[in-house]
């Protein structure tokens, strides 16, 4: 459908499709009879065929007895005449052309096949569709109906952090001495400071180190001490699970971070068969422990590897155990870290080491205070908008905890906390994208929690919002995945015609499953969508492929 084409005149549809034009018709016949205005308003709707026809015969019907053959008045042969031309118009106007609601009847019809699709049986899909460009509603189920968001409340923590701090704000990582240097000792404390970086790394860590080894210190006198009073001390969110502490995808929030606070573990064979397996850890870093168990096997074993942190009691040992087979490289596995300030200035301590800066004393937590110190050097980070990137693409769940605790404490003071960071989101949302907060259930930065409830309706509200901010939306828009390219849509749409220009956030939990983003019409009119699947069990495989379909359809659309 053209752009524009919604009750489309019908003189202006005859011209275009090669029907005579409506000012070619004698009109007389009808006002004489009083039927002008029931046939303007035929017109008008936009009527179906088989509804133009069944009027048209209606109307012949109360010109009779007269025909067209023999009727002898001027009036009444104009009317005849008319009637043939309408069902003529009937015949030329293509259905798509024929009725505002056609093309948007038509795409319902498509989502509802789709959705037909027997893996949603037993369960729960909100599904909403709007055009950015013409404000209207192309499809709405259940759009008013809470669920789960999983990682689609993502969406919200990178608008509310991109709101408040702006796409430029950096985050900085503080090396302080709390004395000076003095023949080649610093006399007193080094305090690493931590606001919230998440996306601090060894390097990062290592560049601090390279300052001070600059400023000329070979001893240090006190000890390492590291501050994280940036935030309070809740390391996880409301309605996290207990048992997934382990596994990098729920690391602790902290001010204080490195390395998405975790390790990555490498496990090779050993040298021959039966040899313990060689396992390795990225950073180095005596902070965690390593007990292995695990033994090389014949190449033709089957691998039965495990690589558990210990989580009951919880502690920073990591047990290897199980067979590796000789012919195999090597396996990587990522294990999150207890007490994650504390880790990161073990590592920072072993980096100084590694220089050959000799600490004196321990390693240790210690916020500064007021205590006077000395600046040795400042880590500052790339730019919200860059983790908001990484934030989005990969769906990194410490990202979205430590964006809560900062705009808290840039909002109301340190230090930041999930109170003071959530109000400040809940007032961004009533306040400036007009949410009825009152509906809506915020309970963490990521969407890890099960408490978190959202709408289609809210998820659309914020994505048009966004879409205006002329400040913000670039930021925004860039960050989210891209259909069949990258993050968490690298693998999916490829090569369907969403492939490259949808762009939307995906989540997922256990029964939860959710897409929401942007796509280009195939006309170019751009929609804003969101998909919220819920109250299922098994995999989510069939459920994101109909939410591909879906993507798919509207990358398809045109009016």
């Amino acid at each position: 459908m053209s752009a524009g084409l919604t009750l489309e005149p019908a003189q202006i549809r005859r011209k275009r499709h090669g029907c005579n034009s409506q000012k070619e018709v004698d009109q007389e016949g009808l006002e004489e009879e009083g039927l002008e205005e029931e046939f303007q308003e035929v017109i008008e709707e936009g009527l179906e065929e088989e509804s133009q026809e069944e009027v048209v015969h209606t109307l012949t019907d109360r010109s009779r007895p007269c025909r067209l053959a023999t009727c002898e008045s001027p009036r009444l042969r104009a009317f005849a005449f008319l009637c043939l031309a309408l069902c003529l118009t009937a015949a030329c106007t293509p259905s798509a052309a024929r009725g505002g609601g056609r093309a948007r009847a038509s795409l319902g019809e498509v989502f509802a096949r789709v959705l037909a699709d027997p893996s949603l049986e037993h369960s729960g899909s909100a599904v909403l569709v709007v055009s950015l460009d013409r404000g209207d509603t192309l499809y709405a189920r259940e759009a008013d109906r809470l669920y789960t968001p999983a990682s689609n409340l993502k969406l919200f923590t990178a608008a509310a952090a991109l709101h408040y701090l702006g796409p430029d704000y950096r985050f900085r990582t503080s090396l302080l001495a709390t004395g000076r240097i003095a023949d080649d000792t610093l006399r007193g404390d080094l305090v690493l400071v931590g606001r919230g970086d998440p996306d601090l790394d060894t390097a990062d860590l290592a560049a601090l180190a390279d300052t001070l080894v600059r400023r000329g210190a070979r001893v240090v006198a006190g000890d390492v001490r590291a501050d994280d009073s940036y935030f309070e001390g809740q390391e996880w969110g409301p309605g996290w699970m207990w048992d997934d502490g382990p596994f990098w995808f729920w690391p602790y929030s902290s001010a204080l971070t490195l390395n998405d606070n975790s390790v990555r573990v490498r496990v090779e064979p050993g040298r021959n068969v039966g040899d313990p397996v060689v396992a390795t850890l990225d950073p180095p870093t005596s902070y965690m422990a390593l007990q292995v168990s695990a033994v090389t096997a014949v190449a033709s074993a089957d691998t039965t590897l495990e690589v558990v942190r210990r989580w009951t009691p919880k502690d920073n040992v990591i047990e290897i155990s199980g067979v590796l087979p000789s012919n195999v490289d090597s396996l990587v596995e990522i294990r999150t870290v207890e007490e994650p300030a504390l880790y990161a200035a073990t590592v920072f301590a072993e980096l100084l080491e590694a220089r050959g800066v000799e600490l004196l004393g321990v390693v240790r937590h210690g916020p500064l205070a007021d205590v006077p110190a000395d600046t040795i050097a400042h880590h500052v980070s790339d730019s919200l908008a860059a983790s908001v990137r990484n934030f989005l693409k990969i769906s990194d769940n410490l990202t979205g905890e430590q964006l809560v605790k900062v705009i808290g404490a840039e909002t109301t003071g340190a230090p930041g906390t999930y109170e003071t960071g959530l109000a400040a989101e809940r007032a961004f949302l009533a306040q400036e994208v007009g949410i009825d907060t009152l509906s809506i259930r915020l309970a963490d930065g990521s969407g890890v929690s099960r408490y978190n409830l959202v709408t289609a309706g809210q998820i659309v509200r914020l994505l048009k919002y966004m879409a205006g901010r002329e400040d913000l939306s670039a930021a925004y828009f860039t960050a989210l995945p891209i259909a069949g390219v990258d993050g968490t849509l690298e693998d999916r749409m490829e090569e369907t015609p969403a492939a490259g220009s949808a762009r939307a956030k995906t989540g997922s939990l256990s029964g939860v499953t959710a897409l929401s983003g942007y796509v280009p019409a195939a006309d170019g009119e751009r929609l804003a969508f969101s998909i919220l699947m819920e109250f299922f069990t098994g995999p989510t495989s069939s459920r994101r492929a109909v939410q591909d379909s879906l993507v798919v359809e509207l990358s398809k659309f045109r009016r």
